[in-house]
């Protein structure tokens, strides 16, 4: 894969966490979060990492069971770390 290309991805990548991080802060800092603020903020995320294999299977706002988002959010954010930090490595 070339350079460029995976500078592309990386920030993609960079963009998708960053999406992410913004929605667990939302969730973090309510007593009550605003679902449909969260899905309308994730769907073009979850749209674009669900082509991806690795990022598939962690993808799903099905419902409103905050605590299980959070999770699955958090291990999302988790697993794009580690992408990143893979791809940043290889181009040095």
């Amino acid at each position: 894969m070339s350079e460029a290309k995976k500078f592309l991805i990386l920030q993609d990548l960079i963009l998708a966490k960053t999406s992410i991080e913004k929605v667990l802060l939302h969730i973090n800092s309510r007593e009550k979060p605003i679902f449909s603020w969260i899905k309308r903020e994730l769907n073009e995320t979850i749209r674009k990492l669900s082509k991806d294999e690795k990022f598939a299977p962690k993808v799903k706002l099905v419902n409103e069971a905050i605590e299980s988002l959070r999770k699955s959010l958090e291990e999302l954010r988790s697993l794009l770390e580690k992408e990143i930090t893979e791809i940043y490595k290889s181009l040095k």
